[in-house]
C-alpha cells in the first residue's frame, strides 16, 4: 500500500512542478521572445506504471516487474511556434486549459492517496468511527 501512495507521491511532486512551469508561462505571456516550457508528463507517468506493488497469489499468475529506478522530470522549452509579432510563443487559452487539466490530475492522485489512507485507518479502527 504504501509503495502505492510513494509512487502517486512522485506524480503528484511532477504535478506541483507542471504547475509552476506553467504559471511562469502565464506570467510571461506578454513578454518579448519568452519561449514557453512544459514539464514531460507522460514520461513521468509512463515511467511509474511497473512501480505499483504486484503480488502473486497464486502460482498461475504472472509475475509482476518493479523497477526501483525513478525516471527523472523534465521540463522543456517549445522553441518551433511563435503567437504574436514579439516572438512570445505563450497561447493564454492553451496554457489555462493545461493548468485545468493538471489540477484534475492532481486532484486525483490526492483522491488515490486519501482512499489508501481512509483504508489504513478503517484497519486500524477495525472499522469503526
Amino acid at each position: 500500500m504504501f509503495r502505492v501512495v510513494d509512487a502517486v507521491k512522485q506524480g503528484l511532486d511532477a504535478s506541483t512542478l507542471r504547475h509552476k512551469v506553467l504559471s511562469n508561462n502565464v506570467a510571461n505571456v506578454n513578454t518579448p521572445q519568452f519561449r514557453r516550457s512544459d514539464v514531460v508528463f507522460s514520461e513521468v507517468l509512463d515511467g511509474q506504471k511497473n512501480k505499483l506493488p504486484v503480488t502473486r497469489t497464486h502460482h498461475k499468475h504472472i509475475r509482476g516487474t518493479r523497477q526501483s529506478s525513478s525516471s527523472p522530470i523534465r521540463i522543456v522549452q517549445e522553441q518551433g511556434t511563435i503567437m504574436g509579432n514579439d516572438l512570445n510563443n505563450v497561447d493564454i487559452e492553451r496554457e489555462m486549459t493545461l493548468i485545468l487539466e493538471n489540477q484534475l490530475h492532481y486532484l486525483a492522485m490526492s483522491d488515490i492517496i486519501n482512499r489508501n489512507l481512509d483504508f489504513l485507518r478503517s484497519a486500524i479502527t477495525e472499522g469503526r468511527r
